[in-house]
């Protein structure tokens, strides 16, 4: 059985801001500049072979599908949530709230946590997902970054894995030798 593979947007696979980009690699939402990380095409293309899709952003609903309508084809996610499945969370720390992403909402739906892996640029939002998230760098539109060619050669790694949770994948990029 494939394991679910759950990808963040903004920051992780695109960045969008008011500022047209030099390349070509972008399309537009409202006033927004929405620019693809590099490699993005090639990636969805390889994890989709390997895993079932989900998205979950905090974005607002009518840009998740906006934009995930532009990044994958009709049938390829098993489902697109947006900020109104996030939770409000109060941090320890800095007595703040955080908006956060509870997989347990996944569980629920008959996803084993042992088989979810999340791919974000933002720990703060995975304080309920021990053993799930595989963070990585911030995107903000740099078109020489090559985050997505490691994180897929690891991400394959982990799809072999009988649990996920078990693996450490802080510093997974000094993993890549396995």
């Amino acid at each position: 059985m494939k394991k679910l593979l759950v990808l963040d947007l903004d920051e992780t696979l695109v960045h969008a801001n008011h500022e047209k980009p030099a390349h070509d690699d972008y399309f537009k939402v409202a006033n927004y500049y929405v620019h693809k990380r590099p490699n993005l095409d090639w990636f969805i293309k390889e994890m989709l072979t390997t895993f079932k899709i989900g998205v979950w952003t905090a974005s607002s609903e009518m840009y998740a599908e906006i934009v995930t309508n532009e990044l994958f084809s009709k049938g390829d996610l098993e489902f697109v949530w947006a900020n109104k499945r996030c939770t409000l969370a109060r941090s320890f720390n800095t007595g703040e709230y955080d908006v956060i992403k509870n997989l347990r909402k996944l569980k629920k739906l008959g996803y084993p946590m042992e088989s979810i892996i999340m791919v974000d640029d933002t720990a703060s939002k995975h304080v309920k997902n021990y053993g799930n998230l595989v963070l990585i760098k911030e995107f903000k539109g740099d078109q020489n970054d090559d985050e997505l060619v490691p994180l897929a050669n690891y991400l394959e790694h982990l799809a072999r894995v009988p649990n996920i949770r078990n693996v450490e994948k802080r510093n997974w990029k000094a993993q890549l030798d396995l």
